[in-house]
């Protein structure tokens, strides 16, 4: 008889946590996934204001999980360019063609990611599934963790996947430590109808109140990610819907023309969160759970795509067994070692674009600014860059390398 209920189970059954799920689909462990809130709705009827930007690697991972085919029966939109620019007049534009691509990314609603990444594994032989339920306590023993639910009933298992977001009760139960920052940042997000839109290209201005990016949509609207200091937001919240319309086509030299606001705006802080640890005994952490970054880039869900992706593949690799704890404890090392290699840096550049494009002195945008256009000038550079951003290289998980 079998003393655990599972080998493994996820906390938190976003997409990060579902990817996992499906990377697992060829093993035959038995996984159940935890999440406190109802399964995910796609509406066809209107736009999810929480949009995620995909990068190449990340379509990868999500084609070979066979997510993919999903996600585009719904709706997405793709972009062949990217305009950057800043206060001080620098300019940058990359382009798919410069790597030889179709595309840079792709903009797709949370909701379409989530629920299509659900589709896949819904059928998964080895995956079951709870929803609406509350994780009150975990408790390491020896070579099992037990998880108390809010009915009381206890889950043991011999590994805890902890993708329950960035107030983890995952990462706080198991002991695992932090460091946390507030960039003194609220992120103004909405949907936003333009009078000349442009075709499948995305706009990213930096300005000396914070970074604003419009990044396109299906229907030829586009969504904004405005992050401003708390008093700037404060004004711009309260002005008159005419003027917040008129104020936003000025902070992008009306480049796309007027804008309409087409849905309410949400508003959310922006902070940054690092783990010490990704892994504490037999619990892991994966997402935001492990790492937050500003997302000027919108590069949080696909590091936490391939979070996934590597935590899967290193716990495959070679048949590790969890019942062995120091096989799994070198596996999660492993995965640790791996992905701390790319987050970390990640985190600290877009610390670095934020707080240089923000800084007061005119001398130090100047200089971004030259930096912006001599670096539109250098085509070997500029690949490279596009290339990165793309996750066309580095250290990639099998998942994310073309076949």
């Amino acid at each position: 008889m079998n003393q655990f209920d599972y080998d493994i189970v996820i906390v938190g059954a976003g997409a990060v946590g579902l990817a996992f799920a499906a990377t697992m689909k060829e093993s035959d462990y038995r996984i159940l996934i935890l999440e406190s809130s109802g399964p995910p709705k796609f509406d066809d009827s209107c736009y999810d204001l929480r949009v995620n930007t995909l990068n190449l690697a990340s379509q990868e991972v999500l084609d070979r999980l066979n997510a993919w085919s999903c996600m585009k029966e719904k709706r997405m939109a793709s972009f062949d360019c990217i305009r950057v620019w800043d206060s001080a007049g620098g300019r940058i534009e990359f382009h798919a063609d410069e790597i030889g691509e179709p595309c840079l990314g792709h903009v797709v609603e949370s909701t379409v990611l989530t629920t299509s990444l659900l589709e896949t594994i819904e059928d998964q032989h080895n995956v079951a599934l709870r929803f609406n339920v509350q994780l009150y306590a975990v408790q390491q023993t020896g070579d099992k963790v037990l998880l108390t639910l809010d009915n009381g009933a206890p889950v043991s298992c011999r590994l805890v996947v902890g993708a329950d977001g960035g107030h983890s009760t995952v990462r706080q139960a198991a002991g695992i430590d932090w460091s946390e920052s507030n960039y003194d940042q609220i992120a103004l997000v909405a949907k936003i109808d333009v009078s000349e839109p442009r075709q499948m290209t995305a706009l990213q201005a930096f300005l000396p109140t914070g970074p604003l990016a419009f990044l396109p949509l299906a229907d030829g609207s586009y969504s904004i990610v405005w992050s401003l200091s708390r008093s700037v937001s404060e004004q711009i919240l309260g002005l008159p819907k005419a003027e917040f319309e008129d104020c936003l086509a000025q902070s992008i030299d009306f480049q796309l023309g007027d804008t309409r606001l087409a849905s309410q705006i949400v508003s959310f802080n922006l902070r940054k969160l690092q783990v010490k640890s990704y892994l504490s005994g037999r619990t892991v952490l994966v997402g935001d759970a492990a790492h937050i970054i500003h997302p000027l880039a919108g590069m949080g869900v696909n590091l936490g795509l391939m979070d996934a992706a590597v935590l899967g593949e290193v716990l495959l690799a070679g048949g590790t067994e969890l019942e062995c704890e120091s096989s799994q404890f070198a596996a999660l090392r492993k995965y640790e070692r791996w992905r701390k290699s790319s987050n970390v840096p990640a985190g600290l550049i877009m610390d670095g674009f934020d707080r240089g494009f923000r800084h007061p002195s005119k001398r130090v945008q100047g200089v971004l600014g030259m930096g912006l256009s001599l670096t539109n000038r250098l085509g070997f550079v500029k690949q490279e860059i596009i290339r990165v951003a793309c996750g066309l290289s580095g250290d990639l998980p099998s998942l994310a390398k073309r076949q």
